[in-house]
């Protein structure tokens, strides 16, 4: 997923821990990787990313919250969970799509 080929690598490349992104590759019960988790928690806005395959990845931006823990649900459970987190900003679509327009995103704007 990330070869330099891969359209999303350049966005990609940025989600390190140097840039406050923090992530998990899930595996299926063989051991297999199905998705990468990756959450950056700021001052003003926690975004959360799932990642499935080129074609698919969900990105949302949430506010954050100081006094509790932001899990953002509708990720996992989108169509079972709804409004469970107050989203401001939520795409799902091709990776490279969603990932040019989080990083777009400015610290202090959702939208």
């Amino acid at each position: 997923m990330t070869g330099q080929s891969y359209p999303a690598t350049p966005y990609l490349r940025r989600m390190t821990p140097a840039n406050g992104w923090y992530g998990e590759l899930i595996r299926d019960r063989h051991g297999e990787p199905v998705a990468m988790v990756a959450v950056r928690v700021g001052l003003i806005w926690t975004d959360a990313v799932a990642i499935e395959s080129e074609d698919r990845c969900v990105a949302m931006r949430c506010r954050t919250n100081e006094d509790r823990l932001i899990v953002p649900t509708e990720l996992i459970l989108p169509t079972e969970v709804p409004g469970a987190c107050d989203a401001v900003w939520c795409r799902d679509g091709r990776c490279e799509e969603v990932l040019a327009e989080l990083f777009e995103l400015q610290e202090g704007r959702p939208q």
